[in-house]
């Protein structure tokens, strides 16, 4: 029958196709690239290139397609090679590892109860790729930044439950109108902040159904800001 190939035979064009090596790694080419910009650079549509990021298995013709967006080598997308190469230049094995940073994402839930942020000891579960120049022109140092799951919706529409959250650690000076992360009576969790006259700090939810909450000077020493959000990954 003519039309969409199935996923048995797009395993069979492309070989030994590592289903989940081939997720890992398109992943890692699109890097902080919007989803949207990288299906526009392939001729697909989003929806299309979401699928992929899902874990469904392309047909040859669009791998080909999206390793010649991404730069790099279809045997190196299909996990046929161990080595990160692009496709233009085989002398360059390093290009990718040079233009991404490689930023470590733990399990670790916020504002879904008790809980703990990882500490220097504990390994981290995933890791995601981010441009160097895009969090150079951020201003981050990758050292800092490391990614959690953001659980319920009291911050919608800016954050929704299960986005991705980047937190920068090092940034624990709390501005006004700006998210961070906070534990707070052993609770972690992602609110904006507004800090009053008298000493009081307030943490605001963007979803109007909560209510403000204000911290007394006197809670203020059970506070930890665990860093500034500075980036959220959405699915849709």
């Amino acid at each position: 029958m003519g039309g969409e190939k199935s996923n048995s035979e797009a395993v069979s064009e492309l070989g030994a196709f590592n289903s989940e090596l081939f997720l890992e790694r398109l992943r890692f080419a699109i890097g902080s690239e919007s989803i949207n910009k990288f299906a526009s650079k392939c001729g697909f549509s989003e929806s299309l290139v979401r699928k992929y990021l899902s874990g469904s298995i392309p047909g040859f013709d669009k791998a080909a397609v999206m390793a010649r967006a991404a730069g790099v080598s279809l045997e190196w997308l299909a996990g046929e090679r161990s080595e990160v190469r692009p496709a233009e230049d085989s002398a360059s094995e390093n290009t990718l590892e040079d233009e991404f940073a490689m930023i470590p994402g733990y399990s670790v839930q916020i504002s879904t109860g008790p809980g703990a942020f990882p500490g220097s000891h504990e390994q981290p579960s995933r890791k995601l790729a981010f441009r160097r120049k895009w969090l150079r022109y951020r201003g981050l140092n990758e050292k800092d930044l490391v990614l959690v799951f953001a659980k319920g919706d009291s911050m919608e529409p800016t954050i929704s439950d299960n986005n991705t959250l980047m937190i920068d650690t090092s940034n624990t000076e709390l501005s006004n109108g700006l998210i961070y992360v906070i534990r707070v009576n052993s609770h972690l969790v992602a609110k904006r902040v507004q800090t009053l006259t008298n000493r009081d700090i307030m943490l605001l939810s963007d979803n109007e159904t909560y209510k403000p909450e204000i911290l007394k000077p006197e809670q203020l020493q059970d506070l930890a800001v665990i860093g500034k959000v500075v980036w959220i990954g959405k699915d849709v």
